[in-house]
């Protein structure tokens, strides 16, 4: 899946870690819209869940529909997770990078590497 994304859009791969035996719970890339702007998308290996991190740019509509029918057709049964509820923050839990009642839904199933694209 993601190579066939690749071979489409400009995309960074930020699961090659996992070959080597990283302990990431989903596999993560990002796509550059532009220059400057990427998105990223995730999909859990903890759960039948994805997310598609949007930057907020006209730019990231089309992307983000043909990326959630690729993984959907390459993991049938795996649904988005929505903003409201993987934004909520988890208060008993602590990660490597993020300190305790820091850590979202979206870190817990997709890791840290969610917010590698948040504006600064």
């Amino acid at each position: 899946m993601i190579r066939r994304l690749g071979d489409r859009y400009g995309l960074q791969n930020e699961s090659l870690h996992l070959l080597a035996g990283g302990g990431d719970p989903a596999y993560s890339a990002r796509i550059w819209l532009t220059d400057e702007m990427a998105l990223s998308f995730h999909v859990s290996l903890l759960g039948p869940y994805y997310g598609i991190h949007l930057p907020g740019i006209p730019e990231e509509e089309p992307v983000a529909r043909e990326i959630a029918r690729e993984i959907e057709a390459t993991y049938p049964g795996y649904r988005p997770i929505p903003a409201e509820l993987g934004n909520e923050v988890v208060p008993d839990v602590a990660m490597d990078t993020v300190l305790m009642g820091e850590a979202t839904i979206y870190m817990c199933l997709f890791s840290v590497v969610w917010t590698w694209v948040d504006p600064e």
